[in-house]
């Protein structure tokens, strides 16, 4: 399912659907500004730029390095280039990689006030958020409506997780779609891991899809553990640095279907789609699998086939 393609606002991405909801919220508060945090080579913070250019916001951003990457163009072209000529005030920062709440950000909160502005917050991948998970609940619903149209069904739905509000906006809308049709079958949603740190991805999965099955209709009770699959065998072994596996993964696509992915995260996705298809992990039936976006990205690595070896 192309969330690559799901917006004319500078190509799009999977945070658009999330921004949707958390937009409505700051220029109800009458927000002047929006201000979030991510990598140099944010999909997140390029799709925060756009939603404030194209709603006559300002864009307050830290750009942290993240990922132990060296390239000509890296912190010049793909994502921070658009985010730049959208106009965001874009601030490099040497902090590393966390799906946590920064200091970083609420410095930038606090100097946005300052001078006079009125802020309105959007932590990394605008997942720890109260609204964060919602644009996916609702995505699930459109799944349903699009099968009913195509007369397909989805036994399994497939997504890249790192800061984890889509996977877990995802286990809460099709949580719901149970609750609300009984008769339908049961689909298996499969998160595959590309942050590296597995523990507090589940953690803040499982914390993001309670809060939004309580938003929703349902209870957080409604959401166990179990819900959250989450697979950590294609992460190679660091957030935003490729393996072997990955490039395989995204010329594969790219040679076969004109199908472009990234280093980051849809290429990591994909391969561990393909492997698990190898193995005999997943037989018979229909697999859905979520493109997020990303492929900006791959200015910043332009030496294709490079990885962390």
């Amino acid at each position: 399912k192309r969330d690559d393609l799901n917006s004319a606002y500078a190509y799009g991405g999977n945070k658009t659907r999330k921004l949707e909801y958390l937009l409505a919220e700051a220029q109800a508060q009458g927000c002047t500004t929006l201000v979030s945090i991510g990598g140099v080579q944010s999909n997140h913070t390029r799709q925060v730029a756009a939603v404030a250019a194209r709603s006559g916001l300002k864009a307050r951003l830290v750009q942290e390095h993240w990922v132990d990457w060296t390239d000509p163009g890296y912190e010049s072209t793909g994502n921070i280039q658009l985010s730049r000529l959208m106009g965001a005030d874009v601030r490099l920062d040497p902090s590393g990689f966390g799906i946590e709440h920064k200091n970083t950000a609420a410095a930038v909160v606090e100097q946005a006030k300052s001078d006079g502005e009125k802020p309105y917050y959007i932590p990394a991948g605008a997942s720890d958020h109260p609204l964060g998970g919602l644009g996916f609940a609702r995505w699930a619903f459109e799944v349903r409506q699009q099968e009913a149209e195509m007369g397909v069904f989805f036994d399994t739905v497939l997504v890249c997780a790192v800061t984890g509000s889509t996977f877990a906006g995802m286990i809460a809308g099709f949580k719901l779609l149970e609750r609300l049709y009984p008769g339908d079958a049961k689909r298996k949603v499969i998160g595959i891991d590309a942050s590296a740190t597995v523990e507090a991805t589940k953690a803040q999965v499982l914390r993001i899809a309670k809060n939004t099955a309580a938003k929703i209709g349902l209870t957080e009770d409604d959401i166990t553990e179990e819900d959250v699959i989450l697979d950590e065998r294609y992460h190679a072994g660091i957030y935003g640095v490729p393996d072997r596996q990955t490039w395989d993964a995204i010329e594969y696509a790219a040679k076969m279907e004109a199908f472009i992915t990234d280093p980051v995260y849809e290429g990591k996705s994909f391969a561990g789609m393909m492997d698990m298809i190898r193995r005999g992990e997943i037989k018979g039936g229909n697999i859905l699998y979520a493109h997020l976006g990303g492929q900006l990205a791959l200015n910043a690595y332009s030496e294709l086939g490079r990885t962390s070896q």
